[in-house]
């Protein structure tokens, strides 16, 4: 429902503003008001034109500026003598009022100057300035330069460090600095050199500086002089180059290195081909770098947590750790591609070990390191223990106890979560330099190891036939202005976030300072980006964070510039690239307000995956901190036992309806096409009630389960009977991922969603720590009610959360863990087993696709899929099968259908399968009945009559 979907995106945004850099880092904007200057509502759009709400009545206009930033603006008076007239009653071209849709209904004023006059202005302080018959200021604003940037200075070569045999250059783009200067440093950071570009003033705004190979991996920042926005004044900043592919520890320093250099590839590099799927035919399995192996006994402590631990994959004489015996068996299953989040240079980890303190560590270290004055009497009890070791007695102690994350959460000397800000652990949506590996992921931060490492991580992946999707945040930066975590601001101050149309200051609808990719460069930034963790990386697939607040064409741009890459050039298939985001629709962006939003209903038709939130609810329900026990489809039959938590019986019969509609689309790839019987009876498509919005099945990225909010097991406790049985529970969970592994589109999946993974409820683990979001490859342990969860997302919850996590009948065993996992592969393995479960055609989805028990009429409860190789096309897609059924019983008791298909059999991989439940199935004359809480495959093999196999029948 679009209430209801509305809701999930503000919810979403509720998330991740969470996330935003501390107010030390990122707050450093002035007010939108100075003396008698307001906000920053004129832009200048092109070198002739600026668009600017300025009062009617006045008796001219003027562009200031200053080279010193010394303008002042009273009620009778401006002491600026340099100035440029504005002349109103201009109009725009068809592509600026475009490009500026949102003010492009503003008055708009024209200018006639030189390039070099206009080169002159924008190198310092710019304020439009209404005046009256006396020249007496009306008002004063600042201004915008996006779009005379964009007009003169766009730019389509090299940036960052260029190797041409003994040369080595470097191109920044900086066209409103006044002067830039590059430091060279040794490796001790020892400043050794300070070289001039070769141009004091760069027509096109590159500043290029020219060296011989001694400057190899030598450390270099940029000295830059620049007027910038935020300040006020012109600043002198050492930076750090936007472009960089190297760092020092901490990202203090860029460091010049060749990606190319032998000395950088692992044996074997340059040979390493990848002959992708077929998008069709990708599962996706979301993982942590920290996550996967800091938890591993079997990986050796120095890998644990780093790009290092992937290497012990039992290939070429390395040991077999936990993790990647876990991932090889689901990769043997069909698992095609581990996607990571975010792997590069981020800004909220400590890379410097002894600014960092990790779970391992001695308690005090969280007194010394982290500064926490309130847990002076708990340092001083713990002292040399592991803080693990007091987490583990704590939780032993009381499962629920509030301890351990007040530990987590008590404020530190820097004003942030004192040990959550000082230890090792963080999602990573922060993004530092958007170029360079994270170097905490790294057995040595220091310059290139990071480099040669990550290679060995993808190198390795490959060896146990996975693909590698990295998690990419360009939607915003960690931090503006003069933070030291500001890059992009320090170089073009202004030009690469998107700034408030009227006050000029950084919009946050993301979490922090978001980017404006509608700009060129900052959209050159992004393809420049991406082919470089392609071409250097072999990356296979790139997951967008927050996709909808970039253009439609910026994703597509990105698209068509990884097509072009071949595997003659370096190994990758670019056309087999996978890409995908988050096309919510929200923030000042929503609804194409200032541009057409690579969102759910506007990607259709280009290729690019969205995931799926329409689906992920209806199965599982919402999420419980959102819309608490509101229950889904697998979970729906089950009422509890005190009747006023719940919607009457027909109320929840109507939601089981509406959530079935949905869970169809949804397993067809969401096709906005698809043509079916709704919950009314009513011939309808995909489309109807905004469910469907892909037009080719790859464009739905179908899931239940990941970083965000609560894990699927977590989440699930909360709408099951207390009473339920553990049985029952891993039967609920499991029938939740068939309707993921099951259905047509792009299945993904969180890191140890099949071993029952649980955060102990949390609901934003973003930067809960190594104790939240561990995960136990032995089985031996689980992470569910370990204590409450940090209170900043979940305090109001706690009550509710103690409930839940003291319920006896909620007891993860071994054997549990076992069987969920070795269901979870018997899905993957039956999808794998015939394309049928992969159709990546919508024509033929239209066709081959049926659902039956639909209707005003239909079994609550109950889904049956048919997939035809029949009549339906002159296709025979599946040599071995004349169509597929595929049924859901999410009732507690049997459910039978028939459908009159002959020679129905249950699926090889179930019939001798893990799940003994399902061999109870009954089969007899066309008709199938299933036990409860079970999906159930069956087959029938292929006779030479394939005509007799149902079709779609909403089209027949």
């Amino acid at each position: 429902m679009k209430t209801n979907h509305f809701i999930s995106t503000l919810l979403i945004f509720m998330v991740i503003a969470s996330q935003c850099a501390s107010p030390s880092e990122s707050e450093t904007q002035q007010p939108a008001t100075t003396g008698f200057i307001t906000g920053a509502a004129a832009h200048w759009v092109s070198a002739n034109r600026m668009i600017w709400d300025a009062p009617e009545d006045a008796a001219s206009y003027r562009l200031y500026f200053s080279d010193t930033a010394g303008l002042i603006v009273t009620e009778t008076s401006i002491n600026g003598e340099e100035f440029y007239e504005l002349t109103p009653d201009a109009d725009l071209s068809g592509n600026l009022a475009n490009k500026f849709r949102h003010i492009s209904d503003r008055p708009v004023f024209s200018l006639d100057q030189s390039k070099s006059d206009i080169d002159y202005a924008l190198e310092g302080q710019l304020l439009a300035v209404a005046l009256d018959e006396n020249g007496e200021p009306m008002e004063a604003t600042k201004v915008q330069v996006h779009g005379v940037l964009d007009n003169l200075y766009a730019y389509d070569g090299h940036l960052g460090p260029v190797y041409d045999g003994n040369a080595i250059n470097l191109y920044l783009w900086a066209p409103t600095a006044q002067t830039v200067s590059l430091n060279l440093y040794d490796s001790e950071k020892e400043l050794v050199q300070v070289a001039a570009p070769i141009d004091s003033d760069p027509a096109n705004g590159v500043w290029t500086f020219e060296g011989t190979s001694d400057w190899d991996q030598m450390f270099y920042t940029f000295d830059i002089t620049v007027y910038h926005h935020e300040s006020g004044h012109i600043e002198n900043f050492e930076v750090t180059d936007p472009y960089s592919v190297s760092l020092s520890t901490g990202s203090r320093q860029s460091q010049l290195v060749n990606l190319n250099d032998p000395d950088l590839k692992p044996a074997g590099w340059d040979n390493l081909i990848k002959p992708l799927p077929n998008h069709s035919d990708i599962t996706l399995y979301e993982a942590h770098m920290r996550d996967f192996s800091i938890n591993d006994q079997t990986v050796p402590e120095e890998h644990r947590g780093t790009y290092m631990a992937f290497t012990h994959n039992g290939t070429d004489g390395a040991n077999l750790s936990d993790g990647m015996r876990h991932l090889q068996q689901l990769s043997d299953a069909g698992l095609t591609h581990l996607h990571l989040l975010p792997l590069n240079d981020i800004a909220s980890i400590h890379e410097e070990r002894t600014e960092r303190v990790d779970i391992n560590d001695p308690f005090e270290r969280i007194c010394d390191v982290a500064g926490v004055d309130g847990l002076d009497e708990a340092c001083a009890e713990y002292g040399l223990t592991p803080i693990e070791k007091v987490f583990e007695q704590l939780a032993s102690d009381d499962p629920i106890t509030k301890e351990i994350q007040r530990i987590y959460a008590e404020q530190g000397d820097d004003g942030g979560h004192g040990f959550a800000s000082h230890d090792g652990f963080n999602w990573g949506y922060d993004p530092f330099h958007f170029n360079t590996p994270e170097g905490s992921y790294s057995t040595n931060p220091e310059g290139t190891a990071r480099i040669l490492e990550l290679r060995r991580m993808v190198q390795a992946l490959d060896e146990i036939g996975l693909n590698i999707v990295v998690d990419v945040v360009y939607n915003h930066t960690h931090a503006t202005g003069t933070s030291r975590f500001s890059v992009l601001d320090k170089v073009v101050p202004g030009y690469y976030q998107r700034l408030n149309p009227d006050t000029g200051i950084v919009e946050t609808s993301t979490c922090c300072a978001n980017t404006a990719a509608e700009f060129t460069m900052m959209e050159k930034l992004i393809i420049d980006s991406v082919k470089l963790w392609a071409e250097q990386y072999k990356i296979d697939s790139f997951r967008f964070d927050l996709m909808g607040h970039h253009p439609k064409s910026t994703m597509i741009n990105v698209q068509e510039a990884l097509a072009d890459l071949t595997p003659e050039e370096n190994g990758i298939h670019g056309d087999k690239i996978y890409l995908y985001g988050e096309g919510w629709n929200f923030g000042e962006v929503a609804d194409d307000r200032i541009f057409t939003q690579a969102t759910q209903f506007n990607m259709g038709g280009t290729g690019i995956g969205n995931f799926n939130d329409r689906s992920r609810d209806a199965i599982r329900g919402g999420f419980y901190s959102w819309s608490g026990r509101e229950q889904g489809f697998a979970n729906g039959r089950f009422l509890y036992p005190n009747e006023a938590e719940i919607a009457t019986r027909d109320e929840q019969h109507q939601s089981l309806l509406d959530q079935a509609d949905r869970i169809r689309v949804g397993m067809t790839g969401n096709l906005a096409t698809y043509t079916y019987v709704n919950k009314n009876g009513d011939l309808v498509t995909g489309r109807n009630d905004l469910i469907g919005y892909a037009l080719n099945p790859e464009e739905s990225v179908n899931y239940i389960d990941k970083h965000d909010n609560e894990t699927l097991w977590d989440n699930t406790q909360t709408k099951l009977p207390i009473g339920m049985s553990m049985d029952d529970r891993v039967r609920v969970h499991l029938l939740s991922q068939a309707f993921i592994n099951y259905g047509l589109g792009v299945p993904f999946h969180q890191l140890g969603t099949d071993i029952l993974r649980s955060k102990s409820m949390d609901r934003n683990s973003y930067d809960s720590g190594d104790w939240y979001n561990r995960v136990d490859f032995t089985l031996e342990t689980d992470n569910w009610a370990i204590g409450l969860p940090p209170r900043w997302d979940n305090e109001e919850n706690w009550d509710a959360q103690a409930e839940f996590m003291t319920n006896t009948n909620i007891d993860i065993q071994k054997e549990h863990m076992e069987f969920a996992n070795r269901v979870f592969r018997d899905q993957l393995s039956i999808r794998y087993s015939s394309p049928l479960l992969r159709l990546g055609d919508a024509d033929e989805i239209h066709e081959r696709v049926g659902y039956h028990n639909t209707g005003p009429d239909q079994v609550p409860g109950l889904i049956a899929m048919t997939i035809s190789d029949g009549s339906c096309t002159s296709s025979d897609t599946d040599p071995n099968y004349d169509g597929l059924l595929v049924v859901f019983n999410a009732d507690q008791e049997p459910i039978e259908i028939d459908l009159g298909i002959s020679g129905l059999e249950l699926h090889p991989i179930l019939s001798d399968g893990t799940d003994t439940v399902i061999q109870s199935t009954v089969i007899q004359d066309g008709a199938v009945k299933v036990p409860p809480i079970t999906s159930v495959v069956f087959v029938k093999p292929q006779s030479g009559n394939q005509g007799d196999f149902p079709c779609n029948p909403a089209i027949e």
